[in-house]
């Protein structure tokens, strides 16, 4: 059995840390509740949006290459307070324009949402920090204590960015880091933030309804 995923980021950084933990999640969720042994495939099989992000042209791709993959995450990170409504309905608003044009099924779209900025999911497993950083320790003020704490820093990228550029001597690009973090991120951890488990309750019932698990 094989799972093929697909997805549409915001960006070239969400792509490249998403990239990596997206499998790692599949592959954690299907190897306990699978109903079979499952291949999960380690990189998108369609990336959307790369060109061009306007939702005919997206949603028009979805379609013309439907039969590529079993699921599609669409990602949007849930930004201040009172975005998140209005971020929900534009994403069900590409999956529904999708649904007009050849009748995709809604059912097989997994909503990817962390709070306010994928950093805040990346600040929550503080030993996958340590070591993407190459340090034995982060000064307790910039690093945030729990993943909910991660979840309500005003401005999580500005914090990682403020934690690199305090612990790390020569200088990296962020991108490079967050890979990293992603490689190492304990999924337990991360099923501590409540954007993180509202992502695996949809992400769960995307597999049940295509059969992946039980």
């Amino acid at each position: 059995m094989y799972l093929s995923w697909s997805a549409f980021y915001e960006g070239a950084t969400d792509s490249q840390y998403f990239n990596v933990l997206i499998p790692k999640v599949l592959d954690d969720i299907v190897r306990v509740s699978g109903k079979k042994p499952c291949d999960v495939g380690e990189f998108p099989s369609v990336e959307f949006g790369i060109d061009n992000r306007s939702f005919d042209n997206v949603a028009e791709q979805i379609c013309a290459r439907r039969n590529e993959f079993h699921i599609i995450f669409v990602h949007a990170d849930l930004g201040g307070r009172g975005q998140a409504e209005d971020i929900k309905r534009r994403r069900e608003q590409l999956i529904q324009k999708a649904h007009e044009i050849c009748g995709f099924d809604a059912r097989t779209a997994v909503m990817l949402s962390p709070e306010k900025e994928l950093e805040a999911w990346a600040l929550c497993d503080h030993a996958a920090v340590r070591t993407a950083l190459g340090v034995r320790a982060i000064p307790e003020n910039l690093m945030p204590t729990t993943p909910l704490a991660a979840e309500k820093l005003l401005d999580p990228k500005a914090s990682f960015e403020g934690i690199v550029k305090s612990v790390v001597r020569k200088k990296h690009g962020t991108r490079q880091i967050l890979v990293r973090i992603a490689q190492e991120q304990n999924i337990e951890e991360l099923r501590r933030a409540r954007s993180f488990k509202s992502f695996e309750d949809s992400l769960r019932s995307v597999l049940y309804h295509n059969g992946f698990i039980k």
